[in-house]
C-alpha cells in the first residue's frame, strides 16, 4: 500500500473517532434541523457547485448554553469543475459537525457518465451562522481514474433552515 494514503487512512479513521464522541457528548440537549446547503468551491482545477439536503440537530453543548452548533448528515450532488468540456457530477453522502470550528467527511462518486472514481473527502474550517467555510482534500478509495477533478479546495457553503 502507498504509504501516503496508509497516513492519510490513520488520520480520517482517528478523526472520525474523536468526531463520534463529541457528537454523543453533546446530544442531551439536541433540537432537530434540516434544510439545504449550498455551496460553492474553487481551486486550481476551477469552479464547483455543490448542493444538499441535510438533516441533523441543534446541540448546546453540556457544559455551556453559550456554545451551540449543529451536527448533520447530507445527501446531495456536487459538479466536477465546471471550466471543463465534459460534464462531471457527484453524489455524496456527508457528515458535519459545526461549532465555531468545522469538521466534516465526505463520501463522494465522481462520474461523466463513462468512468468514476469514489472518493473519501475529509474537511476542516470555520462556522458561524449557518455560513462554513472549509479545505477539503480528495482522496481516491477505488483505482485511480484521471478524471478533471480537484484534490484539494476552498468552499464556502450556507446552510438553509426549512
Amino acid at each position: 500500500m502507498n504509504p501516503v494514503l496508509d497516513w492519510l487512512y490513520k488520520i480520517a479513521i482517528c478523526s472520525l473517532g474523536i468526531l463520534f464522541p463529541m457528537q454523543l457528548y453533546a446530544v442531551e440537549k439536541e433540537i432537530p434541523a434540516t434544510g439545504f446547503t449550498l455551496g460553492i468551491q474553487s481551486s486550481n482545477a476551477g469552479i464547483s457547485l455543490e448542493s444538499a439536503y441535510s438533516i441533523g440537530s441543534r446541540v448546546n453543548w453540556d457544559k455551556s448554553d453559550l456554545i451551540k452548533g449543529l451536527g448533520t448528515i447530507s445527501f446531495g450532488i456536487e459538479t466536477g469543475p465546471l471550466t471543463n468540456n465534459a460534464i462531471i457530477i457527484a453524489p455524496k453522502v456527508s457528515y458535519t459537525m459545526n461549532w465555531f470550528i468545522s469538521f466534516g467527511a465526505s463520501m463522494l462518486y465522481y462520474t461523466d457518465f463513462s468512468q468514476g472514481s469514489l472518493r473519501f473527502r475529509p474537511e476542516i474550517g470555520v462556522s458561524m451562522l449557518g455560513i462554513r467555510v472549509y479545505h477539503g482534500w480528495n482522496f481516491s478509495v477505488d483505482k485511480y481514474v484521471s478524471l478533471p477533478l480537484h484534490n484539494r479546495f476552498i468552499a464556502i457553503s450556507y446552510f438553509i433552515p426549512i
